[in-house]
């Protein structure tokens, strides 16, 4: 069973086991002084003092349900490396070192150095440089009861959510540019991701010319790159017509000039991220009043608390690619922050006739135990030594995990108005933040390294600020 049903079923129970009646002959209530009476008249008119203040019960239960519209802010990231790509997709523009022949008869076939021209390669930079997370707005439930005795009591609290999902999916094609025709440019694909490849595992022959030089046309003869008539692998264009190799020579090396750093890019990446809070306090509570001088309009209290808190946030950064040079990879990588610690609060409470107005605080010295966890599959249908593809990457599949400690400290603060509808009875509207520091988000750490990707040594530490609105009732007896 889920906590979320286990929270529902908890519940109803309690508003069951608060309706009945205790026995006549009971002469004390198990957590309030002698004669503390609950006669469960729930919808009975608020009763109203000299002052028109509501009169209060000395002693008795809560309990409140909220519901919450929550935003989370999320550190936009790059998705990739801040290290520059120094793959180049144009054969027109890529030079290095080839070799040059010459044919003196049908048998004889002289092969010379070529000549290095140093134009560099361009660069190319990521195109995802402002991605998830971001801030939205997400759905969830906080439940709060306790009991109450004069100025003492116990108070606790579960947090349900919010969980904040957000989705989106890049390329050209996608619902953005739906006139683009299919049928063009998506050899590598349209969305470039870098990588560091310190095992240079990304170099590979291309294929994009057909044997009339139109590009986008392969004919399965690796490309002559450096222009010097020896197609990679594929052999030397002696005859004509040209730009189709037609001669093998035994024993000559392929042309590693034809070579060139292919792209980590491919045709749709769609990125998703979710982030979840749950939680559960338990508070001790001491309520200060001047409700008891012999003044009039004494109508505020100041309520303190302290007790234990646990909090956990659950983030997760999904990334699935298609297509292009690497084909159908994904990445997943999830981070549970698990924050326990000691909390104090102060509650600020003025009564106005059936309007209350609550201003809380909250703060928590919180240790947080996080776990990572990381899934990694890139190039899943490569085959080796295709064209267009990297002559030495094979199909990765990967798992990393580990596990953190850290100081993450708490502050949350609550403004609230609460209006009273009958003896017991009250509806509220308020708004919540809470601000967390400290933590690691699942974005921030991904490492882009080829071949098994894993975690950044430098992230740092992020933060996460939430905030919204909520809205709910109470019930007193």
């Amino acid at each position: 069973m889920t906590a979320r049903k286990l929270t529902h079923w908890f519940a109803a129970c309690f508003f069951l086991a608060a309706g009945a009646e205790r026995a006549a002959a009971q002469a004390a209530d198990a957590f309030c002084e002698e004669c503390c009476e609950h006669d469960m008249q729930w919808f009975a008119p608020v009763d109203f003092d000299f002052d028109c203040q509501p009169i209060g019960r000395s002693c008795g239960y809560f309990f409140s349900y909220d519901r919450l519209a929550w935003a989370m802010t999320g550190e936009r990231v790059t998705v990739g490396t801040d290290n520059p790509d120094d793959g180049s997709l144009g054969p027109w523009r890529t030079f290095m070192e080839g070799a040059e022949f010459f044919v003196i008869d049908d048998d004889a076939i002289v092969l010379l150095p070529g000549q290095i021209i140093n134009i560099p390669p361009p660069q190319v930079l990521s195109g995802l440089d402002n991605a998830p997370p971001s801030a939205r707005f997400a759905w969830g439930h906080r439940y709060e009861g306790g009991y109450f005795n004069n100025d003492d009591g116990w108070a606790f609290s579960v947090l349900d959510g919010p969980e904040q999902f957000y989705n989106q999916t890049y390329g050209i094609a996608t619902s953005l540019s739906p006139s683009f025709d299919l049928q063009y440019g998506f050899i590598y694909g349209s969305v470039q991701i870098n990588f560091d490849d310190p095992q240079n595992l990304m170099f590979g022959f291309m294929d994009v010319l057909g044997a009339t030089g139109g590009a986008y046309q392969p004919d399965g003869f690796a490309d002559d790159v450096n222009v010097n008539g020896i197609y990679g692998p594929d052999g030397i264009d002696v005859e004509t017509p040209g730009r189709v190799p037609d001669t093998i020579v035994v024993g000559m090396e392929p042309d590693f000039g034809d070579l060139v750093r292919l792209p980590t890019s491919w045709r749709f990446v769609n990125v998703q991220t979710q982030t979840e809070s749950t939680g559960f306090e338990l508070m001790r509570t001491h309520r200060l009043s001047n409700l008891h001088k012999m003044d009039k309009h004494q109508n505020n209290t100041v309520e303190l608390s302290a007790g234990v808190r646990f909090l956990q946030l659950k983030d997760d950064f999904l990334v699935q690619a298609t297509g292009g040079v690497l084909g159908d990879s994904f990445w997943d990588t999830s981070i549970d922050n698990n924050i326990v610690g000691p909390q104090v609060g102060i509650n600020w409470s003025n009564q106005q006739k059936r309007w209350r107005f609550d201003v809380n605080g909250r703060a928590m010295l919180g240790y947080n135990i996080e776990n990572f966890d990381q899934t990694v599959s890139l190039g899943e249908n490569l085959v080796p030594g295709q064209y267009n593809r990297p002559i030495y990457f094979a199909p990765t599949y990967a798992n990393h995990g580990k596990q953190e400690e850290n100081f993450s400290p708490v502050a949350e603060l609550r403004v609230q108005a609460n209006y009273q509808l009958s003896r017991a009875l009250a509806l509220k509207v308020g708004y919540n933040m809470v601000y967390i520091n400290n933590i690691d988000r699942a974005a921030a750490n991904v490492k882009y390294e080829l071949p098994n990707m894993g975690f950044r040594d430098n992230a740092g530490s992020q933060q996460i600020f939430m905030n919204g609105v909520n809205f709910g009732g109470e019930i007193v007896f």
